[in-house]
Parts: structure tokens; sequence; C-alpha cells
């Protein structure tokens, strides 16, 4: 087996990736080509010595189908080399030319991380970041309105009023879509979500331009009340928006693995539990709680037939540090910030608020938002998830 200098290649896609991230595009392609011929013999080259192009392969740890195909003839793979930093998995050489193993049909996440730089480049100029950074957060603090541009609230009409009751939180996550959480389409006492308000810290202070017109909405299939599972949906606007500082999509988290042990809240919700809901915008910042114990807070009954599952959920908040989300955040984001280059000034989903005990009392239970990546894509970019 011949190894290389994986180490030092990566460095190097990372340097050619930060020079061309203000051009995703053809400057891209060409720099990483320059990469290539420079560094034509890394990875892995088995005994086999070089496998033909067209070769059937799988990909790990996954064991996907895969093809073998020449690096700059897969799209998707060189993005994952330039991108995500991440050497891909070798068939071989032809010559000096590296044969990858090239999926057969797109991963779930590759869209969404597609889309994510797509709506970074939004963010070129100074006055579209709004991301102040703070060394910390106590309790919850109001926000500025360019800091979340991709906040939404989900209003319910009072009566046959042009009043809205603003219930839960969501995040826009494309052009014409919300997520949400699945228990936040429907109100007992006021019916089905009628509006949602875009590009607004202040519910006060709104105007007729901020409240979108509702499509449709998609509750995740397997959510069944009154079980907690799958708390997750999406609203389809009637329009798409059109992108500004106060208005812009958000990244997902396509990785189960957060690469951070804290995480930020917004909503509008109850400072405290049974007080009255907040008028501005509140964040908060909250520790990832370990799976045991919220499993051991939230053991098996009708809503929680398994307890909380690993895989679908992320806890957080001890239920010590008087910080929590509350009644009026549910459907909202839990998020993390990018520390990567190539898509700065923007925030991962990685968990949409869903249910807790009272405020601030015991961990608050999030969807996890990296299992439903797949459903995702499929629904919001079905012309680029085949």
């Amino acid at each position: 087996m011949l190894f290389v200098d994986a180490i030092n290649l990566v460095k190097e896609f990372k340097q050619q990736a930060n020079a061309v991230r203000g051009d995703i595009g053809t400057r891209v392609s060409q720099k990483l080509d320059e990469v290539l011929n420079k560094n034509a013999g890394f990875g892995v080259l088995s005994d086999v010595a070089r496998v033909l192009q067209g070769n059937s392969c799988s990909l790990e740890p996954s064991n996907s189908p895969g093809v073998c195909k020449l690096l700059t003839q897969c799209q998707e793979i060189r993005d994952q080399v330039v991108f995500s930093h991440k050497l891909p998995q070798t068939c071989g050489f032809e010559g000096t030319q590296a044969i990858v193993c090239c999926p057969k049909t797109r991963q779930p996440g590759y869209i969404s991380q597609i889309k994510c730089r797509e709506y970074t480049s939004y963010t070129k100029e100074k006055q579209l970041c709004g991301h102040h950074i703070v060394k910390r957060v106590v309790g919850g603090v109001p926000t500025g309105r360019t800091d979340f541009p991709h906040m939404a609230a989900l209003g319910f009409q009072i009566g046959f009023s042009d009043e809205y009751r603003w219930l839960c939180g969501g995040s826009l996550i494309s052009e014409q879509y919300i997520l949400t959480a699945a228990h936040c389409l429907f109100s007992r006492t006021d019916g089905e979500v009628k509006v949602v308000l875009l590009g607004v810290t202040n519910l006060n202070d709104t105007l007729p331009s901020h409240e979108k017109a509702i499509a449709e909405y998609i509750r995740h299939p397997e959510h069944k009340p009154p079980s907690n599972y799958h708390d997750i949906a999406l609203v389809k606007l009637k329009k798409p928006i059109e992108i500004s500082s106060y208005v812009r999509p958000v990244c997902l988290n396509t990785h189960f693995d957060i690469p951070v042990g804290k995480v930020i809240a917004t909503g509008w919700g109850r400072t405290h539990s049974g007080g009255a809901s907040s008028e501005d915008l509140l964040k908060v910042t909250l520790d990832i709680t370990e799976y045991e114990l919220c499993n051991k807070t939230y053991q098996a009954n009708r809503r929680l037939s398994r307890g909380i599952i690993n895989d679908l959920h992320i806890c957080t908040g001890t239920g010590k540090e008087q910080k929590d989300t509350c009644q009026g955040d549910a459907g909202g984001p839990i998020q993390i910030y990018h520390n990567n280059d190539a898509t700065s000034c923007m925030y991962d989903i990685v968990g949409v608020i869903s249910f807790g005990k009272g405020c601030g009392s015991a961990p608050a239970v999030n969807t996890r938002v990296s299992h439903y990546i797949k459903w995702i894509e499929d629904i919001v970019w079905p012309q680029n998830s085949q």
C-alpha cells in the first residue's frame, strides 16, 4: 500500500478553497485542477493498481453504491474536497489522475451544503452580516435586527379579524420554505396557522409586507399526535421571498455530530413559566445535555413510548442555569455559528425546539435536524435531490 502526506494535502485544499470562496464556480474548478495536478498521488493506491473507470464501488461508511470516476468528472466529490476539506475515497489512479468512488445518487446533505454556500454569497457586503460575536449570553437577551435574518413567527388568526397570535417560531431555510415543529401547525383555540412573519424582531413593529401568505404545510409523515416523535414540519410560502440583510435563509446541519458543546436558541416565547410572551426576539446560549441525563428526565410514557431517542432528539439545558426555551419558542431553531471560512456569517440549524417540562426546570427536547435531511431536501429542492 502506498500512502501520501494527506495532512499537507488537506491544508493545501483549504488554502485553495479560501482563495476562491468569493466566487464559487469556475475559479474553484480551476484551482482544484491545479491542486490535483500538483498532488496526483494522494490517497491510497491498492496493490490491485489502477482500477478502470466505470467499475462499481461502495462508499464508506454508508456502503451506498458508487461508480469509479476521475475526480475531475465527479462534481459532488470535488465539492467535498474543496469545501469540506475531506479526502475522497479512491479507487486507484489512471496515470496521474485520481479515480474516486463517485456516488450514483445524490447523498443526503449535499444539496443543503450547496445551498448554504449559495446563501452565504449574500453576506459578502459587510452590512449583510449581522452577527455580533459575544463571549457569553446570560439569560435571554434581545437580538439585533440582522442577527438572525432566518427567524420566522407563525401567526394564527384571531377570530375573523386581521390580527394574529404569534404562537410558534420557525426558520427560513430556502426562498420559499419554513422549517418548524409539526405540533405548531394547529392550535386548539385558533385553528390552522395562517401567516408567516419574516424580517422583524419586535412583534409590535410589523408591516403588512412582513406577513407572508402560506401555500401549504407538510407535516412529517411519521408524526402521529399525541406522540412527540418526528415533531418536524415544513411550511411553503405562496411566493418566494426576496433575500436581504433582514430576510435570508439559514444553513442546515447535515451531520449527526455537533462540533461544539453549546447552541443558541432564539424565539419570542415566554420569559418564565406562566408568564407573558416576549415582544422582542430573544437569544440564549444553552449547553447540549448528555443523552443519558435527558433520557432519565423523560422516561417512557404515552407521548414518548420509547423515551428519548438520540438519533431523533437533541436535549439542551440542565434545569439548573435558569436558561431555557419556553412556551412560544416551539418550532424555532437551536443553532451554531459557522466557523468555516467558506460559509462565514451563517448559522447551522441543528435542532427544532419541540417540548420540555416547565421553563428552566429540566432539559428541553429538540428535534434533531440531521436525521431528517433527506426528507427536507426531497421537498424543498426536489429538482436537485435526485
